[in-house]
């Protein structure tokens, strides 16, 4: 009995599975532009303006304290502001210096916190999610790089980012080669916080370490620097007010439209 042949089936061709190349090339670059695209967004400079403080002033700084066989001091206090927008927000940034004196390698620490207090809202400026302020937590000051400017959400008439100086108040962190730690102490919108520990204290020199913050505020900036240094079991704290002199600030080229740092409740 003969078999009824079966219908021979052609070959399955393995390319019929296959996404097509092309389209595998077009989703990738679509890809990789929208990353592009995203990440010029934390990029500094991207889509930003260039800014100048309208006014700077010098603020004066209290005598300095004694700590045990040591010292420290507030110096180099500034405030600096840009003139308030349409919406009537204005930015301003205080900035200044710790110089600690341990008398030796005795442990030393010191905390300050820089507090906005204008009347009405006023929290810390936004740059690239992180808060405008410098230094930024680091377990080795001396090795963080101090960035020319800031890219921080403020919006003009030409741009929703500005870049801001910082170079002008800060060419480096420390100048002591002492090992030295920085720390943030977590958010507040309207109190930035630095704490420097030095495991073996300043040495045979004193170090100098800089800081600067912005803020928003929606009136004529104020607030309190209040400094606490400890070195072994002694301890001292120095407090100074500022206060802008300049008010109303003048600006020959205003900045209309919407303003503000945006929305800093995530930011670390």
């Amino acid at each position: 009995m003969n078999e009824t042949p079966q219908a021979t089936q052609p070959p399955e061709d393995p390319g019929n599975d296959r996404i097509p190349l092309l389209a595998v090339a077009v989703v990738g670059a679509g890809v990789i532009l929208s990353l592009a695209i995203y990440g010029l967004s934390f990029v500094h400079g991207a889509g930003s303006q260039e800014v100048s403080w309208d006014t700077s002033e010098a603020v004066k700084a209290p005598p300095p304290a004694k700590v045990g066989t040591g010292s420290f001091a507030i110096t180099r206090t500034s405030l600096s502001a840009l003139a308030p927008n349409e919406d009537g927000l204005l930015l301003f940034r205080v900035a200044g210096a710790i110089r600690v004196d341990s008398g030796g390698r005795k442990p030393t620490s010191i905390r300050c916190d820089v507090i906005s207090g204008v009347t009405g809202d006023t929290r810390m400026a936004r740059s690239t999610r992180l808060r405008a302020a410098w230094p930024k937590p680091s377990d080795e000051l001396q090795a963080q790089e101090v960035p020319e400017t800031s890219t921080v959400k403020f919006q003009t008439s030409d741009s929703k980012k500005i870049d801001l100086p910082i170079s002008d108040v800060i060419q480096r962190y420390t100048d002591s080669d002492a090992p030295t730690q920085v720390d943030w102490d977590g958010y507040v919108e309207d109190d930035q916080n630095w704490i420097w520990t030095m495991s073996q204290g300043t040495g045979i020199s004193p170090a100098t370490m800089p800081w600067a913050v912005i803020f928003e505020s929606e009136t004529r900036p104020r607030g309190t620097v209040e400094c606490k240094a400890t070195m072994g079991k002694k301890s001292s704290t120095i407090k100074m007010a500022y206060r802008q002199q300049e008010w109303p600030i003048n600006d020959d080229q205003p900045n209309p439209g919407d303003s503000g740092t945006g929305d800093v409740s995530n930011v670390e």
